[in-house]
């Protein structure tokens, strides 16, 4: 009698490589691997994944975008055109890892499944996928741009919050959500901005993929009153309560 093996799922798989896994879960999946060549191959293949981005997207290209100036001074942005941007990425980055947050004591905002963020890094020393389990460490200069797979939802709505409860929206500045492309369901596209994060500390990326626009400003409030509810302590902070699926990053600032 022939046994079927079931094989590790597609997303468990992507969120092993990205690190999300933990504790029994990637031992599990370590030793499954291990005995099944079929899984084996299919975590090379996402390695080569990986490194065709890395070779197609260079450094220079990843960083043009966005400086935020020091905190406590005036913001300066050099808006890049989309164009110089986006047309490249959008080929290369379908193939990245679609990752799930995961912050211990903060449950997501979750009405779709299939959705997820990406943040990559870039630095002097390369690119990198920012954790999932714990804060990011950064270097001086380093950069993040942001990845989204909707997962059918149709609007974008970014921000962060430092740890001295400055509360900075990104993608967009103001107004309400941005939209996305109908065709971006289960691909991961990258927003067309880079940024530096500055100052002392830690700091959260946030971003919320909703069915309907959100206005900017409500969110900023909803992200006080997270931060406030925390105590000021950003590692903390609860979700903002918004409609939608809602993700973050956590990182810690030179």
């Amino acid at each position: 009698m022939n046994v079927e093996i079931e094989h590790i799922g597609e997303l468990t798989l992507r969120r092993h490589r990205a690190g999300e896994a933990l504790g029994a879960d990637a031992s599990a999946i370590e030793a499954h691997a291990g005995s099944c060549s079929d899984c084996r191959a299919r975590l090379r293949a996402l390695d080569d994944e990986q490194r065709r981005f890395e070779q197609a997207i260079s450094f220079d290209r990843f960083a043009a975008g966005v400086e935020r100036a020091a905190r406590g001074a005036a913001k300066r942005r050099r808006s890049v055109p989309m164009a110089a941007i986006v047309a490249p990425m959008l080929a290369a980055a379908a193939a990245l890892v679609v990752v799930v947050t995961f912050q211990p004591k903060r449950p997501e905002t979750r009405t779709k499944g299939g959705a997820g963020i990406i943040v990559r890094v870039a630095g002097q020393s390369g690119q990198r996928t920012a954790r999932v389990d714990a804060a990011e460490p950064l270097a001086r200069g380093e950069r993040l741009r942001i990845g989204v797979s909707p997962g059918g939802h149709k609007y974008v709505l970014t921000l962060t919050v430092d740890a001295a409860g400055k509360i900075e929206p990104l993608t967009p500045e103001r107004g309400a959500s941005a939209a996305l492309p109908d065709d971006t369901a289960s691909a991961t596209r990258f927003l067309p901005e880079a940024w530096e994060l500055t100052g002392p500390g830690f700091e959260r990326i946030i971003v919320v993929l909703s069915d309907q626009p959100i206005d900017v400003a409500a969110a900023v409030r909803a992200a006080r009153a997270a931060y406030d509810k925390a105590g000021g302590n950003v590692a903390r902070m609860p979700s903002l309560g918004l409609p939608g699926e809602e993700f973050s990053r956590l990182f810690e600032k030179p």
